[in-house]
């Protein structure tokens, strides 16, 4: 430690203790961890950001012991390397819920804890206490009903969350069953198992039972988004993007991490793309998907475009038409947003599987037999598809007409 440091330290140590603290006393001084903590972040200069560098050290930290929750953490400079803690078994038990679980659940899992600690820390809790039930209804309720303007705008300004406004019920829910997680593992009290939060749950489910997911982007709905995209480099990215998605039945996850080495031209000029690994396919047999007509159109015209022949099938593009590297599923999400609104449609009444129900909507409509439609979407609840089958199918129901 130089010396300018230590005086930076025995100056923030002193007001903090309420007493003088030299170099000459530092080795001797003794304070509480959470005090320790405050000088850190007070002598690093991160006081004011929701994750600090004294939540590596606070007892009840939900990432102290999570070295790659990194991954997950909007970039705020100190946090760009968490250090490996001495809880070997902690982080082995996370890592057991990473190898088990699709890509995305791990991303949503490691994205869940971190988002926690950051609205909890946006809160003034100070994690040197295990999490309460109060702590969990609050979040609950203050994420479903009314979040307080200035945290929610902290949180958003901090990159911890996209937009401003209330969470879906579904992800809270989905917060909960982390934190659940997490706190099991750690064998921390789980207030999320109490019964008040399971009744408030309950109660919120109820309430906003008919709150809808997104309406489905059927085939008319993609037709306009496509009139929107041009001839430019992005426009024929966009195109590529909503067809192949859409014409595969696709996540947006496995659509943004699309390879060449998975795609091969058929003989015919259509391609067939093989999915390397799903949300259902956890042992990556492959399911083959695929791609023909228009589709097969509008993937010849951007990769030719972009001169791409290897890694990801789509790329971001950058001004003056650079190509860059890959996009993520956030930004196949942006890309049908801003053509749904390009296309005069208001985007907020669309969500992010509204291209996949979509697609199997369309496909009820068109009465094309189910087990093709999961064949190319790869789901395997029958009860799952079903829903948004069911839903395009009933324009065929033939008592539609009993009143003619």
């Amino acid at each position: 430690m130089d010396e300018e440091y230590e005086e930076k330290v025995c100056k923030a140590i002193s007001k903090h203790l309420g007493k003088e603290v030299t170099r000459e006393t530092l080795d001797t001084t003794r304070a509480s961890t959470e005090v320790w903590g405050k000088i850190i972040d007070e002598v690093e200069g991160k006081s004011e950001l929701l994750l600090r560098p004294s939540h590596e050290i606070l007892p009840y930290s939900l990432i102290r012991n999570q070295p790659k929750l990194q991954l997950a953490v909007p970039r705020q400079g100190f946090l760009s390397a968490l250090e490996l803690l001495n809880d070997k078994s902690l982080v082995r038990a996370s890592e057991l819920v990473r190898e088990y679980s699709s890509e995305s659940t791990k991303r949503a899992y490691e994205g869940d804890l971190v988002y926690w600690q950051a609205s909890l820390s946006a809160v003034g809790f100070t994690f040197t206490r295990p999490i309460s039930t109060k702590e969990v209804l609050s979040f609950i309720i203050e994420h479903v009903e009314e979040l307080d303007p200035y945290i929610d705008k902290k949180l958003v300004n901090q990159k911890f969350k996209y937009k401003l406004g209330p969470h879906k019920l579904s992800t809270v829910k989905r917060r909960v069953a982390s934190l659940s997680v997490f706190l099991q593992q750690s064998k921390w009290p789980n207030p999320c198992h109490d019964k008040e939060v399971k009744q408030v749950l309950s109660k919120l489910s109820k309430k906003y039972a008919d709150r809808k997911t997104g309406k489905a982007i059927t085939r008319y709905i993609l037709d306009d988004m496509i009139d929107t995209c041009r001839d430019s480099l992005i426009d024929l990215r966009d195109k590529a993007v909503l067809l192949f998605a859409w014409g595969s039945g696709g996540r947006r996850s496995e659509i943004a991490t699309a390879q060449m080495k998975d795609l091969v031209r058929n003989d015919d000029g259509d391609y067939t793309y093989t999915i390397p690994k799903s949300k259902t396919d956890q042992e990556g047999k492959g399911s083959p998907v695929p791609i023909k007509g228009r589709v097969a159109r509008a993937l010849d015209e951007w990769l030719e475009a972009a001169k791409i022949t290897d890694e990801h099938i789509f790329r971001a593009v950058a001004k003056g038409r650079n190509v860059r590297g890959p996009i993520n599923g956030t930004d196949v999400y942006r890309i049908v947003k801003n053509r749904l609104k390009k296309a005069g449609y208001d985007e907020s009444q669309f969500g992010a599987h509204s291209l996949r129900s979509g697609f199997v909507t369309e496909a009820g409509r068109r009465n094309k037999p189910l087990g093709d439609v999961m064949a190319l979407t790869t789901h395997r609840n029958v009860n799952t598809v079903m829903k948004y089958y069911q839903a395009g199918s009933v324009i065929n129901n033939s008592a539609a007409n009993l009143a003619d």
